[in-house]
């Protein structure tokens, strides 16, 4: 064993006896740990004092680090719901799916009913269902203009339904992209009824305050509707589509329960023109953002900026694996993965601060005291890599990994650094390389790992990856457990060092 590792292992000795390493948050309410005692690993300790264990392998020890106490992110928050839920739903982001019903590309394929379950598995809470006139009387799903095939809208409402709350207690939202007849529209309203029943959401809920929509604990195991295009009248209650109303006047009619949809291009319309008012609207309705027409091939747009301007329900078509759906998958696996992650409080109170994402282009001298953040300096070190997988099942050639670790969230803090490529090791690839990152915005601040196969004549591959929440991160000697393909779990692994400093 190299005297590099020996380095990191008695540091990790150190901060193990020293309890730096150990998680000590108390239960209580709705937060939840599990605790390490420090006398169930003495044996292993003392082990390590002879200096035997440099000698042959320990599987206590490996085990002990590859533990979700070890883990590079907080276990409690991946499994548990922690935050505040009785806040409005304009409070949250919400994990929204574009075009659901599609297993590949916009313009081929068949329209699968088994598409919305694995994104509700995934812990999606909004799906969308483009429904049009079907024969017989009975509406279907397809995506129009395009040779994709369709299915009933029955068969899709009929095998979500065992689903809709195995992941998570919180509401479901139904996006209806509605081309239907007033007939199909009646014929679809008496489907969702009958297989939802008391769950469907038909009439306003009872709330000491009617001018704020009801909070996610409000609506635990409802269903609600939102109905894009046309009416489908009695279902849509908390979720009217209407154009999104830039005007000062036009502003004073928006209610809580009005939900513009954006497209791409027009989001990006808006923030050339007026993005201090958009982000003030989402303070008090929920707004929808959908990829470009022309994403054909199923890419999705980058979803920082539009959380960066609050807003909550960035649809992205899960059925393409890219760089952004990853960033997704790090954005709502906090919270127990319950689909519902709280936004910052200058974001929710954006139009009193004047909050404006566009001010930190460059890192401020100092945040406003109206703006709760506390900057902070992460520091990682990539120590090394454990089993990296071939990046191409069909090929033999070993990889040659290298490591990118990129940072997202407001302009100011997006950074992006990387590793020295190890030639032909995916086993036990060693880098022993630090980089630092200054965050002004940690609440907003997400950290990807992206394991990549360096390739000299082609575009390298991505092995695996793993995105999470800055704030959810834990200090000292961890491991990253890689992701790959739809975020699937891997044996793959990066051993790090994490250091979190305020700044």
């Amino acid at each position: 064993m190299s005297s590099t590792n020996n380095h990191h292992i008695a540091r990790f000795i150190s901060e193990l006896k020293t309890g730096s390493l150990l998680t000590k948050r108390k239960s209580n309410g709705d937060q939840y740990s599990r605790h390490f005692f420090l006398d169930e690993y003495e044996h292993f300790i003392s082990y390590h004092q002879s200096e035997k264990v440099f000698a042959q392998p320990n599987r206590c020890f490996r085990n002990l680090l590859l533990s979700d106490e070890f883990s590079v992110m907080k276990p409690w928050c991946s499994r548990h719901i922690y935050q505040d839920m009785t806040r409005p739903l304009s409070d949250y982001y919400i994990n929204t799916s574009h075009n659901t019903y599609l297993f590949n590309n916009q313009i081929s394929g068949t329209s699968n009913p088994e598409a919305y379950n694995r994104v509700l598995c995934s812990g999606c809470r909004a799906v969308e269902i483009d429904c049009y006139d079907g024969a017989n009387g009975r509406p279907i799903v397809k995506h129009g203009y395009t040779l994709v095939q369709p299915c009933l809208f029955e068969s899709i409402i009929r095998f979500i339904e065992p689903n809709l709350f195995k992941i998570s207690p919180y509401p479901v939202i139904l996006d209806l992209e509605n081309h239907c007849s007033i007939e199909q529209q009646h014929e679809m309203a008496r489907i969702l009824k009958q297989v939802f029943g008391d769950r469907l959401i038909t009439e306003p809920l009872s709330t000491n305050d009617s001018s704020v929509l009801p909070s996610p604990e409000d609506l635990k195991y409802k269903v609600l509707v939102r109905v894009i295009e046309h009416d489908l009248a009695g279902l849509f209650i908390y979720f009217q589509n209407i154009p999104f109303l830039p005007n000062e006047n036009d502003k004073d009619n928006y209610s809580c329960c009005h939900s513009p949809n954006l497209s791409e291009k027009h989001f990006d319309r808006i923030l050339e023109n007026d993005p201090l008012d958009l982000i003030k609207q989402t303070g008090k309705s929920v707004f929808r953002m959908y990829p470009h027409g022309l994403r054909q091939d199923s890419s999705n747009p980058d979803p920082i900026n539009a959380w960066n301007f609050g807003i909550h329900m960035v649809a992205l078509n899960f059925q393409h694996d890219d760089l952004m759906m990853s960033l997704s998958y790090g954005k709502f696996i906090d919270n127990g993965g319950c689909g519902y992650i709280l936004k910052p409080k200058y974001l929710i109170n954006a139009y009193k601060i004047n909050f404006n994402p566009f001010d930190y282009l460059k890192k401020p001298l100092m945040l406003p005291d109206n703006i709760i953040e506390h900057p902070q300096r992460l520091t990682i070190t990539i120590i090394s890599g454990q089993f990296l997988s071939r990046s191409n099942e069909t090929t033999q050639d070993i990889p040659d990994p290298y490591v990118v670790v990129s940072t997202h969230g407001i302009l100011c803090d997006q950074q992006t650094q990387k590793t020295k490529f190890i030639e032909n090791n995916g086993f036990d690839p060693l880098w022993n390389e630090t980089f630092q990152f200054n965050i002004c915005f940690p609440q907003m601040c997400l950290v990807r790992f992206d394991v990549y196969d360096y390739d000299v004549f082609t575009k390298d591959d991505r092995i695996a990856y793993f995105c999470l929440p800055m704030t959810t991160m834990q200090t000292g000697y961890r491991h990253v457990h890689l992701r790959t393909k739809h975020n699937n779990l891997t044996y793959s692994t990066l051993f790090i060092h994490v250091t979190i400093e305020n700044n």
